[in-house]
C-alpha cells in the first residue's frame, strides 16, 4: 500500500501520521521556521497543528470530508502545510513522494493549485533564501530603510527558477513586491 492509498481512512479523514513518516517531511517541519519580508509572510504550522489546520480545507470543523473529483474541489492528496499573509494554503501534494510544493487563493469559490517549489527540499532551500534577504527587513518600516535591491532579487528569483526546473516564479516576484 502507498503512502497516498494509506493518508485517508474511510470516511476521508486524512491520516497525518503517514505524512510524519516521510523522512523529507519530518526534516522539513522539524527545521521550518515563519518568514516575514515587509509586507509579506509565511507561517509554517507547527507539527503538533497540522491536522486542525486542514479543518476547512480537506475537512470541516466536525470532520466531514471537503475533497472532491471535479475540477476546482480540494484534493484529497493536498495537505496544507503553511498560510501566506493573504491566508492562502501553501500545500504539499503527498501522492508524490518528493512533496511539490502548491499554493492556492481562498475565497474564489474553487482550488487552483500553483506551483510555489517542486519539492519540500527545494520548499526549505527558497526559505533559506528569504530568511537571508530578510535580515533588516523583516516589516515595512524596516524594508523602506533598507530595499531589496534589483540585484538581491534577480539572485534570488535565477536561483529558485533554476533550481525548481524552470517553474513559473510569479508567486515569489509578487512575494518581494512590498508596495
Amino acid at each position: 500500500m502507498n503512502i497516498f492509498s494509506k493518508l485517508f481512512n474511510s470516511n476521508g479523514k486524512p491520516n497525518l501520521n503517514v505524512l510524519f513518516e516521510n523522512e523529507n517531511f519530518k526534516k522539513f517541519i522539524s527545521k521550518a521556521e515563519d518568514i516575514s519580508i515587509g509586507y509579506s509572510e509565511i507561517n509554517i504550522f507547527k507539527l503538533e497543528n497540522i491536522e486542525k489546520e486542514q479543518i476547512g480545507y480537506s475537512v470541516t470543523e466536525n470532520g466531514k470530508s471537503l475533497v472532491g473529483n471535479k475540477s476546482g474541489d480540494w484534493k484529497k492528496n493536498w495537505i496544507v502545510i503553511a498560510t501566506d499573509n493573504m491566508d492562502d494554503p501553501i500545500f504539499v501534494d503527498i501522492e508524490n513522494p518528493n512533496l511539490p510544493v502548491f499554493i492556492s487563493e481562498h475565497g474564489n469559490g474553487e482550488w487552483e493549485q500553483n506551483y510555489i517549489a517542486i519539492s519540500i527540499e527545494k520548499f526549505s532551500s527558497i526559505l533559506s533564501d528569504l530568511r537571508n534577504l530578510s535580515i533588516n527587513r523583516q516589516n515595512p518600516v524596516e524594508i523602506e530603510k533598507n530595499p531589496i535591491s534589483e540585484t538581491e532579487l534577480e539572485l534570488f528569483l535565477t536561483k529558485t527558477k533554476n533550481d525548481n526546473n524552470w517553474m513559473d516564479i510569479e508567486y515569489w516576484e509578487i512575494f518581494l513586491e512590498n508596495d
